[in-house]
């Protein structure tokens, strides 16, 4: 059923994305590279990019009509972009009682990472929201209590941002130097 809702919300919203639909991949065929896996993005939760300015209609949309009736979020993060100049946000939506399930991304800005909360739709992205502002930096409009959750309030920066440069406490930094030697990076 879950692909059908991403045809649902096509048909509603002519304006959204659908993810590439993925193939079952062959769990027995591991790629035959590392970076072989990387090429392709396969979507086996489906979902769809949505517009900004539709996000909280969508939103709501999702939330109270069939045959979506996804009335849990239960996750809501981000996605370093910089080659693009974005992040994406991403928004993982479930049905409690039709036990399907509907991914949204929305595409913003790096430079200015802002969209509406959607706290009032579903209160369980509150503290999504928080950790997302936290690490990447991402600002959500109209959150009752949008400050850091997981730093220390004195924080600089957004660690989970790919351009993060570490430097501060030393042994954080000293841990990244041997991880990044390890991988080969330095």
């Amino acid at each position: 059923m879950s692909w059908e809702l991403v045809e649902h919300l096509k048909a509603r919203f002519p304006e959204v994305e659908p993810f590439p639909r993925g193939e079952p991949s062959p769990a027995e065929e591991p790629p035959a590279h590392k970076h072989d896996a990387a090429k392709a993005p396969v979507h086996h939760v489906p979902g769809a990019v949505v517009p900004a300015g539709r996000l909280m209609e969508i939103c709501r949309v999702v939330r109270d009509e069939a045959p979506f009736l996804l009335d849990y979020c239960s996750l809501v993060t981000g996605v370093d972009r910089p080659e693009a100049g974005q992040i994406e946000v991403v928004y993982h939506l479930f049905s409690m009682t039709a036990h399907h399930e509907l991914l949204l991304k929305v595409r913003v800005p790096r430079d200015d990472p802002r969209l509406p909360s959607v706290r009032g739709i579903w209160s369980a992205a509150n503290w999504h929201e928080r950790e997302a502002y936290d690490l990447f930096g991402i600002v959500f409009d109209g959150h009752p209590d949008l400050r850091r959750i997981m730093m220390a309030e004195d924080w600089v920066g957004y660690p989970l941002r790919k351009d993060y440069v570490y430097e501060d406490p030393q042994w954080l930094v000293d841990m990244v130097e041997q991880r990044r030697r390890e991988a080969g990076l330095s």
